[in-house]
Parts: C-alpha cells; structure tokens; sequence
C-alpha cells in the first residue's frame, strides 16, 4: 500500500494529476487514502478551487479532511480567491480549526483592500455573499462593512510624504513577512539534525523527533519515519499516529499518556479487522491488565460501547460485530479477575 502512495507523491510532483488521481483511487487503506486525497486537493487549489474542495471534503479521515481544507483556506485566500477560500473553510469541522481558517481569511482580504488603495469595494466586485461577511467577523480593524460595501479607513496606516494624497501607504513593508501556513514550525523542524535534537532534554527530544517523523512519512519517506521512530524514548499524542501508519507494534509501549493509548486503540479497532484490533488492545494495555485487572475489563467494554455507537451512526454492520466481541471479551476479563481475587 505504501509503495502506492509512494507514486501518487512521485506523479504530483512531477504535474500528472489524473495519473495520481488513478493510483489514489486504488488505495484501500482509509488513512493511506486520505494522505493522497490531501495531497492531491493541494496540488489542485490554484488550478481548480472547486475540485480541489470537492475532493477535500471526501477524504476519510476527519483530521486529515480538516488540514487539507485549512491548507485550501489559506491559500486560496493568499490568492484573492475569497469565496472559494471561506467555502472551504465552512465545510470544516473542528471549530478551532474553522476559527483559524476564517480569520485567516479576514486578514488576507484585509491585507488586499489596503493594497487596492482604495476607500470602498462592492461585496459583488470581491465574490462575496452576506453570509460570508458574518463568518468573517469580527473583521481586522481598518475595515468595516456597512451596506453591502467594504470601506477602507483612511487612518489605518499612516500616509506616505512621496504620496501624500494616497487613500493608504502604498510601500509594501510587510512584504518580507512570512506569510501564514498550516504547519509554522515545518522549515525550523526540517532543518534540524539528529546532532542538534540529541542535546535536548526529554520530554521535548522525543516530542521534536516524532514531529519530524510524521512530517517525512508525509512526505513518502517511510523509511527515513521508521529510523525516527527508534530513537524516540518518550511517546507523546503524535507517537501513537505515527505508530499506527507505520503498523510499528514492537514500540507501543513507547506511548505513555492514557489519553494517547485510549486513542490509539479506539483508531486500531475502527480501522483494523478483529483478529488484528483486539490483540493490540491487549498488548497496548499490557501493564494495565497486569496491574488492575478489573480496570482493564472496564476499559475494553467502554472502548465496546465507543465502537457500538459508531457502528450505529455509521450503520456499519462489522463495527457492530466488533463492539460485541470486544465486550464478550471484556466480560471475560472481568471473570477471570474475580475468579483470581477469590483464590
């Protein structure tokens, strides 16, 4: 499967759009599936808005739908594309990340408005629809709305000597700013080197270095995440996603927190079949089970139920035969503590 990603990135890189659409479409693994679907959309935002956000918002994956149609927000807005920019924004779920997108979007249109050096601008002449203004604000100070129109404050920035008559300063000094993107720390994490990231302390060092593991798988380069994954001590939120895209089972127990382990099983028993899914479950909590049996049964039955709701919304029948052996073995779980209490 991964050798397919592998050239889905390769014919993006190289412009054959339809070739890499063709070989995403034999993708059957959901996450693997929404890394192309992700690319793909960005690589088609400035050519084909539409099609790039109709193929956005299909990826599997909520988190990954969500990043492809943040990314859509951004640069379509960078590009003046406002309306294709905030119904790419609408369509995103998580409500931080529709936030983001939409203020990012204020602040893009804010920036062009000062550049037209002009004091009002029609909804129409922009793209526009009211509905859009009201996701927009609260709008950047400078610019307000009133009737249908944009209008440029004059005083938002001070006038020019050469060009004392102009409406706003025309000398673009803000043009070396880095403009926003979806991931800022990208460039800083690329650039650094396993001599630099060894000096640091945990639990940063392993932070840091599952943050550029993600990023390289990402990008194809699963070998270059496989050999990050074994220097990695402590395991944080991202360890676990890398994990599972990797399929690397020997480092689970590098994963710490419960919130991540809880995560992590609830994402192994929505994607993975039950032969696969429900050993992990055991070796993820190996050391809970042997610690607090009686907790460890409690936990496979709540991740049941989790899995039993899911299959509901999803109508999805082997979700369903999931959730009822999951907490078949759950109940067995729980015996057999009660029956070891009682020796």
């Amino acid at each position: 499967m991964i050798e397919k990603l592998a050239k889905v990135r390769e014919a993006i890189e190289r412009g054959k759009l339809e070739e890499a659409i063709k070989i995403s479409k034999n993708i059957n693994d959901p996450y693997w599936k929404s890394y192309a679907m992700k690319w793909l959309s960005q690589a088609m935002a400035s050519k084909n808005p539409a099609e790039a956000r109709r193929l956005a918002s299909s990826i599997p994956i909520p988190s990954l739908r969500n990043e492809a149609l943040l990314y859509l927000a951004y640069e379509l807005s960078k590009r003046g594309k406002f309306k294709d920019a905030v119904d790419s924004a609408r369509l995103i779920v998580d409500v931080y990340m529709k936030k983001k997108a939409l203020r990012s979007i204020s602040d893009a249109l804010a920036e062009a408005l000062k550049k037209m050096n002009i004091i009002e601008i029609s909804l129409g002449e922009l793209g526009l629809e009211e509905a859009d203004v009201e996701l927009l604000k609260p709008l950047p100070e400078g610019i307000k709305y009133e009737d249908g129109r944009f209008l440029v404050d004059a005083t938002i920035l001070p006038v020019s000597e050469e060009k004392g008559s102009a409406v706003v300063e025309m000398r673009d000094e803000k043009a070396n700013l880095k403009e926003p993107e979806l991931e800022p720390l990208e460039m800083e994490l690329l650039e650094l080197t396993e001599e630099n990231f060894e000096n640091l302390p945990e639990p940063f060092r392993s932070a840091l270095i599952e943050s550029i593991g993600l990023h390289r798988l990402e990008e194809g380069d699963v070998e270059a995440a496989e050999e990050l994954v074994e220097k990695i001590t402590i395991g944080g939120g991202t360890l676990a996603r890398l994990l599972f895209f990797l399929g690397r089972e020997e480092h689970l127990e590098k994963v710490r927190r419960p919130v991540d382990r809880i995560l992590l099983a609830y994402r192994v028993l929505l994607l993975k079949p039950t032969d696969d899914a429900i050993p992990l479950i055991y070796t993820l909590f190996s050391d809970l089970r042997n610690r607090n049996p009686w907790k460890f049964a409690r936990l496979m039955k709540f991740l049941a139920f989790e899995l039993l709701e899911e299959g509901r919304k999803r109508r999805n029948k082997a979700l369903l035969i999931k959730s009822k052996e999951l907490f078949r073995k759950g109940k067995e779980e729980e015996l057999s503590a009660t029956a070891q209490a009682s020796l």
